[in-house]
């Protein structure tokens, strides 16, 4: 057996650092792929349609976070020109259900993001960081 890096009531406090800084209110809906065939659940061009609801798995429910926006310089291959994009990064406390493909609306500013992927199968859990692109 491996002796962990650091003993559990030390990571307990290390996560209870990571939380004081997570003060945004922050939503989460579990996705849900409506019926195929449905009149409702496919698109015109026969696609599922992705609906963000409370399911039976898992409620809508709010928890605090800490969102966080990166700039980032990408050299578009067209143009030879730099700009910069933004990365979006979502840290959250250790155990909060949410899942790639979940939508998450940060504070009260309407912009919705969609979870790219998280930390989840990480060995050492200080805060479960999330990735997030802006949805379409």
């Amino acid at each position: 057996m491996t002796k962990p890096l650091i003993p559990d009531h030390v990571l307990w406090n290390v996560q209870q650092v990571a939380e004081r800084g997570m003060q945004t209110q922050i939503t989460i809906r579990r996705r849900s792929v409506a019926e195929m065939g449905s009149s409702v659940g496919v698109d015109d061009y026969g696609d599922d349609v992705v609906a963000y609801t409370a399911t039976a798995e898992s409620s809508t429910f709010s928890v605090l976070g800490w969102f966080h926006s990166t700039p980032t310089p990408m050299q578009m291959e067209d143009a030879g020109s730099l700009v910069t994009v933004n990365t979006y990064r979502l840290y959250l406390p250790v155990g909060t259900d949410v899942k790639e493909g979940d939508e998450v609306q940060a504070g009260d500013s309407g912009l919705i993001y969609i979870v790219s992927d998280t930390t989840d199968e990480s060995t050492w859990k200080a805060l479960l960081a999330c990735t997030l692109r802006k949805r379409d």
